[in-house]
Order: C-alpha cells, then sequence, then structure tokens
C-alpha cells in the first residue's frame, strides 16, 4: 500500500509540472493589454497586428512634436531640443517623433534605403527632413520611440528584434508600397514618424520612418 501511495504521489507531481509552460504567454485581447512583467510568445506578425491601430498609431499621434517647431528648437540649442522633444527607453538612445507637412525636393534611390527629401514651411527649397522611403527601411526607432513595447515584454532578444523588423516590415507593406516613388518630387506630403536623434545631422531630421506618408499632391 505504502509503495502505490509513494508512485501515485510521483506520478502527481510529475502532472503538475507536465501543465506548467516554461513562460507566461500574453494574451491578446481586444485593446492588446497585458499585465506588467507578462511575457509574448507570440508570432512577430500577430504581436503587431495587436498593437499597430489600436496603440502604436495613438501614441505617435499624441505625443508627435510638429516639425517646424522642433527645427526652431534644435537651431537655437541641439541639447535643450534634445531634452524636451527626445524620447528613449531605459539604456537606451533617443528618439524624436515628428509630424509635418512639406514638399520633396528630392528622391535618393542611390542606396536600397530610399530617401524623400522634404522641405518644411517656410519653403527655401532646402530639405529639412529625409524621409525614409525603401525598399530597405534602418535602424527600430518606430519600435523604440513610442515606449509602449518594452523589452522585458519579451522572451529572449531574438524576439525583440523581430517585432522591430516587423513594424518596419508593415510599414513598408501599408505606407510606402503604394507609393510611386518616382513620381515623388515635386509633391506635397503630410507625414508622421519616428527617427533617431543625431548629432549635426543633414538635413536636420534625417532617417525618419514614417507610421503615416500621405501625398497630397503637387504645389
Amino acid at each position: 500500500m505504502r509503495n502505490k501511495a509513494w508512485i501515485s504521489g510521483v506520478l502527481l507531481l510529475l502532472a503538475s509540472f507536465a501543465s506548467c509552460a516554461p513562460w507566461t504567454v500574453r494574451p491578446i485581447g481586444a485593446a492588446g493589454e497585458a499585465p506588467a512583467g507578462s511575457e509574448v510568445n507570440v508570432p512577430p506578425a500577430q504581436y503587431v497586428d495587436s498593437i499597430w491601430s489600436s496603440r502604436l498609431l495613438p501614441a505617435l499621434t499624441d505625443s508627435a512634436a510638429d516639425a517646424r517647431e522642433l527645427l526652431n528648437a534644435l537651431a537655437v540649442s541641439p541639447a535643450g531640443a534634445r531634452t524636451r522633444y527626445g524620447h528613449h527607453q531605459p539604456n537606451g538612445p533617443y528618439y524624436f517623433i515628428v509630424k509635418g507637412r512639406g514638399i520633396v525636393t528630392a528622391v535618393d534611390t542611390r542606396s536600397r534605403v530610399g530617401l524623400a527629401l522634404v522641405d518644411i514651411a517656410p519653403f527655401d527649397r532646402r530639405p529639412d527632413v529625409s524621409i525614409q522611403i525603401g525598399p530597405v527601411l534602418r535602424g527600430a526607432s518606430l519600435r523604440d520611440a513610442p515606449g509602449i513595447v518594452h523589452f522585458s515584454d519579451f522572451v529572449n532578444q531574438l524576439q525583440f528584434a523581430d517585432v522591430g523588423i516587423e513594424l518596419n516590415n508593415r510599414v513598408l507593406k501599408n505606407v510606402l508600397e503604394p507609393l510611386k516613388r518616382s513620381r515623388l518630387k515635386g509633391q506635397t506630403v503630410s507625414f508622421t514618424g519616428t527617427l533617431p536623434v543625431e548629432e549635426k545631422s543633414e538635413p536636420p531630421l534625417a532617417g525618419l520612418i514614417p507610421a503615416v506618408l500621405t501625398v497630397e499632391g503637387s504645389r
């Protein structure tokens, strides 16, 4: 009887271990929310689906600085502009979240990281912003700047990196694929996106990843 009881206890213990998952999976609900400290173990595309419209785009819209206001602040004090308008995660680099409207003065496709150079009012035919237009997007500013995607939410560094790649892929598909790059020059565009904070960049706001990019037509 003792042996049977002992065997039954071992089997129950093994069953309890078998029912435990190796990590906590964050539930994807209507709002994409989860308790603090939960970890995500879902495909990157599914995760991006859960935050793109409900959380990411609103976060960018709510915190974006006007491009001309930011350019003026940079002209007065680059350090002050970074402090006032910069966004970052703990121990991470600083980024700007920017919105604006301007005229495309040139399209640079000499590399696969294509750029649309944009002149912001007051117009002087010199570019103030460069917008990445693909077919390759560089950097993870769209993942890191808004402050809603955290490394601690993921099982490992690979998953965190994959989400950054998927966010850029979403921009390529949803925002940039419909564009006719060869016809952008001379067009008026409005944009909202993220870019790194860099010293003495040219143009002053360089390498923006556009979460929103609308072509309004020729001026």
